[in-house]
Parts: C-alpha cells; sequence; structure tokens
C-alpha cells in the first residue's frame, strides 16, 4: 500500500477536506493583511500538503472563514487513528506532526497580530 493513501479512504477524504478547509481561510486571512505575516506558515503547511499530496491553494467553494489551527488539529486528531502498516506508520507521524505543526504556526501568527 502507497503511504500516502495509508489509512481508510473515508477518513484520508475528511482529513484532505479539514486541510483543504484550513488552507482557503489561510487563503483569506494572507489576503486581508497587508504585512504578509502569514508566510511564515507556509513551510508547515506545505508539508501537510505535500504529505497529503494535496494541491496547495485548492479552491474552495465553502465557508473559508474556519479557525484554520483548529482545522488541522483536528485533521491531526483523525491522522493519529490512521490503521497503517509498519511501513506507514513513519509516514503517518509525520503527517500528524505537520498539522500540529501548521496549527501552532497559525496560532503564533494569530497570536502575535493582536498584540
Amino acid at each position: 500500500m502507497n503511504n500516502t493513501m495509508a489509512g481508510d479512504d473515508q477518513q484520508r477524504s475528511e482529513v484532505v477536506e479539514l486541510v483543504t478547509r484550513a488552507e482557503a481561510s489561510v487563503e483569506v486571512l494572507e489576503n486581508t493583511a497587508p504585512n504578509g505575516s502569514w508566510a511564515m506558515t507556509a513551510f508547515s503547511r506545505y508539508r501537510v500538503c505535500e504529505l497529503l499530496g494535496v494541491t496547495p491553494y485548492q479552491p474552495y467553494a465553502g465557508d473559508s472563514t474556519d479557525d484554520p489551527a483548529g482545522l488541522f488539529e483536528e485533521a491531526a486528531g483523525l491522522v493519529d487513528q490512521f490503521e497503517v502498516s509498519i511501513e506507514g506508520l513513519s509516514w503517518r507521524l509525520a503527517l500528524a506532526d505537520a498539522l500540529r505543526s501548521a496549527a501552532k504556526d497559525i496560532r503564533m501568527v494569530a497570536d502575535a497580530r493582536e498584540v
């Protein structure tokens, strides 16, 4: 089994949906922030997309005012539940770590903007 397809297909689809929603929400925040501070979240977010095999900034027709950090955390919780082979374990751990890092980076930038 391909490591990027590890886990139940429905769970993976839910994770992809959460990441897509989070990315759309961050894109809205990026477009409204004149100083480019959201760029500091790009590495961890890109890492998530790379591990999932999804394209960053995919078009999203739904609500894009969600809490992106919360969405990344929710996705990490789902990834923790993926049942993978021993060969897929490092992928699952890396993806969960990337999701949590993205959430942490987003919270850091959001907190700094509020100061």
